[in-house]
């Protein structure tokens, strides 16, 4: 059973192009992915108090991010690039 730091998590989504969206959740981070200045279907939440990510919120995250959950483990550890990450969105048609 996978678990991830939620903060080093939110941290590490945001060095690969996630921003934190505005006024969405007083008691969520909501990030969203932007790719050449547009807004994706890829985002997601963490929540202020969470300290571990436990395999339910894993799996969540990975379908909100259009990943597979292996990938998703990836990208929040940082085995993965940004430019990995979008050539993933890019062969599945999520991004041109």
């Amino acid at each position: 059973m996978a678990t991830l730091d939620a903060k080093q998590t939110l941290k590490n989504l945001k060095s690969k192009g996630f921003a934190v969206a505005k006024s969405k959740s007083v008691d969520h981070n909501w990030i969203e992915f932007w790719y050449n200045g547009k807004l994706t279907r890829a985002r997601t939440k963490i929540s202020h108090g969470e300290k571990e990510l436990n395999d339910y919120l894993i799996s969540c995250m990975s379908k909100q991010t259009l990943l597979s959950k292996n990938e998703f483990i990836d990208l929040a550890k940082c085995p993965m690039s940004q430019t990995e990450y979008e050539k993933i969105l890019r062969n599945k048609g999520f991004i041109e």
